[in-house]
């Protein structure tokens, strides 16, 4: 019968010990890095849409003086936002 290895201890500068921690092995392979993934046309374009209704959806807001009742009534900026996300999601499929 095979007798169990002795666990290796370590004394540390605090006068306590430490149980199982090995020293690292000298050469370790790299781990390969995850590409983008998507479109990053359709993405940017996506983006792009986002930040164009965001800045129109203010300039309606504070063309009348903090305003938001012009948003109810043309809601232009809202649906641009909304296929700006609708393109973002898109493009994460697309790849």
């Amino acid at each position: 019968m095979q007798q169990p290895l002795p666990k290796k201890t370590y004394d540390d500068a605090w006068g306590d010990t430490r149980v199982g921690y090995e020293p690292k092995p000298a050469y370790q392979p790299r781990k390969k890095a995850a590409g983008p993934q998507g479109n990053r046309l359709v993405g940017s374009i996506g983006s792009f849409l986002i930040v164009a209704a965001m800045c129109w959806g203010v300039y309606m807001v504070t063309a009348n003086g903090l305003n938001a009742a012009p948003l109810l009534k043309f809601p232009g900026p809202v649906y641009l936002a909304g296929a700006g996300v609708i393109v973002s999601i898109i493009s994460k499929f697309l790849g």
